[in-house]
């Protein structure tokens, strides 16, 4: 048994770099990885083929996303080849998912990376850690689920992204953060519907190259809080509910905003135990992906 953990990511700002290259295709920003995501694990079956199940159930949305990646990854490495030199007939993909599905916290870029490195440790594929990563990438932009998680996922702390693309192809920097994240879902948002539409991407383009620059003035814990803030609040995805959330989480958090693009509010916040159970309160993962193997 081999398992993956992928810690989730939300994003506090970013900014969108369209390129015709699928691996150049991506976005600066920051954001920040919690200690919960999604954490994958894969087992030998007796049917044939790559069967994928969501805490233990058909799910259509992430079975969509693992099987785009595997299909990329089949078209480079014939997966039946390696089934067949390791004299196994098919396998079982379970994605157990700690955090809401939809609502801004990169559970499909989770998922997407944790497949490819399941393949690749497991079916032995001559890929590095980084080349599954740019599979996973792939994947996500192909079918328009993200730009920048997976490079974000496959780091730590509070995560900038400095260069736009897959990994090998984009770059971050980071910062380690002993701050709690403190978040409310209130629903789904469907980030495709975001990213490809004209006017959200010169908006969002334009307001997140400002909040890059602003957060490098000094990159800490609470001026990325306060450059997601500002960010959030100009490109227009506040509705009258997250502006209520924000207010209420700024009396005990140092700051809060927008996950882009879910409809969650998320802050940053040292003393939470006084907090109500309404609130779900995560750590920020500073040890990043996490591999555990056995014989399979």
């Amino acid at each position: 048994m081999i398992s993956v953990f992928v810690p989730g990511h939300i994003t506090g700002f970013f900014s969108i770099f369209p390129k015709e290259n699928k691996l150049k295709k991506g976005s600066l920003g920051c954001g920040v990885l919690l200690d919960k995501g999604v954490t994958s694990s894969i087992k030998e079956r007796n049917k044939d083929g790559i069967n994928i199940k969501i805490n233990g159930k058909n799910d259509s949305y992430h079975t969509i996303i693992s099987k785009e990646t595997i299909d990329i990854i089949n078209k480079d490495y014939q997966i039946d080849k390696y089934l067949n030199k390791l004299d196994i007939n098919g396998l079982e993909i379970n994605h157990n998912i700690e955090v809401p599905i939809g609502c801004g916290f990169g559970t499909s870029a989770s998922s997407s990376l944790g497949v490819a490195i399941l393949l690749k440790d497991t079916l032995n594929l001559p890929i590095t850690y980084e080349e599954a990563g740019k599979y996973a990438h792939l994947s996500e932009v192909s079918l328009n689920c993200g730009l920048g998680d997976v490079i974000a996922e496959m780091s730590k702390g509070i995560v900038l992204r400095t260069k736009p693309g897959a990994p090998g192809f984009g770059k971050t920097e980071y910062i380690n953060s002993d701050y709690k994240i403190v978040s409310k879902s209130l629903d789904k948002i469907d980030t495709s519907t975001i990213i490809t539409d004209p006017d959200y991407q010169k908006r969002i383009t334009k307001e997140g190259i400002k909040a890059q620059k602003e957060y490098l003035k000094n990159p800490s814990s609470k001026n990325f809080i306060e450059c997601s803030y500002n960010f959030s609040k100009k490109i227009g995805l506040f509705n009258n509910e997250i502006i209520d959330l924000i207010d209420e989480f700024n009396e005990f958090c140092i700051g809060s905003s927008m996950a882009m693009i879910g409809n969650t509010v998320f802050g940053l916040c040292k003393d939470t135990s006084t907090l109500d159970k309404k609130y779900t309160i995560n750590n920020i993962e500073n040890n990043g992906i996490q591999i555990k193997k056995n014989n399979i």
